[in-house]
């Protein structure tokens, strides 16, 4: 096995932030205050998210060890998919009525089968890749990429409409998840070999921004939870 080069090591070492958020957020919604099942299962996607992203850096990155690249990159992409998914998922349940959490169940659910099978289709060896948001020399971002930043910001977009609902202590932690995801996703446009002078990993910062952005996720849901009428 050849070792690694250097924004390769920053990338896997980083994807291990993403995976120990993910059992934080599990392990603190267990210690300190349960929260619903629905959040659990969205802690458990990062945490299988936080497994495939490192398994794709440190096995799959410049020469592949166990199983073709393209397949590791299928399981890291597609399953942030997912952990986007299962967040609306948790938001449909905390803020919308039983009838209408429903209909957005099955029409994120067919979302993200699709996001996910277009993805797949796009990450096999012969499909002609390109950008669906080039961005040049810089990098872009791909189908499955693109997918992903919108069942993201469908997830905003279910925050913004329930607004009034969301206690005023908690709100502030809302908004900071939210601006480190911003951040993360601006880090993302660039290629995983991306490193300005000296020692900026772009791709390697995405991950701890995104690994923060998670523990500010749990310590909102903490502030609503902990509250004398959490959700059911």
């Amino acid at each position: 096995m050849e070792n690694l080069p250097a924004f390769g090591l920053a990338n896997t070492i980083t994807g291990f932030a993403t995976l120990f958020s993910g059992i934080a957020c599990l392990v603190l919604a267990r210690l300190i205050h349960p929260h619903p099942a629905r959040w659990r299962f969205a802690y458990w996607t990062i945490v299988v998210t936080g497994v495939f992203t490192v398994t794709l850096h440190g096995f799959g990155e410049t020469n592949p060890v166990f199983g073709p690249r393209w397949f590791w990159a299928f399981l890291d992409t597609g399953s942030n998919i997912v952990v986007a998914w299962a967040i609306a998922l948790a938001v449909l349940g905390d803020y919308y009525e039983p009838a209408t959490a429903r209909r957005g169940r099955l029409i994120l659910s067919g979302a993200m089968l699709i996001g996910v099978g277009w993805h797949f289709y796009d990450r096999l060896p012969s499909t002609e890749r390109a950008y669906l948001i080039p961005l040049g020399e810089w990098g872009g971002f791909y189908p499955g990429e693109s997918w992903l930043i919108a069942m993201s910001w469908t997830t905003v977009g279910l925050f913004v409409a329930r607004r009034e609902l969301i206690p005023p202590r908690a709100l502030p932690l809302l908004l900071l998840t939210l601006g480190l995801l911003l951040v993360g996703m601006l880090l993302a446009t660039a290629r995983n070999d991306v490193v300005l002078f000296p020692f900026f990993s772009l791709h390697a910062l995405w991950h701890l921004v995104s690994a923060y952005a998670f523990i500010a996720l749990w310590g909102f849901n903490h502030v609503r939870f902990a509250s004398p009428a959490p959700p059911s």
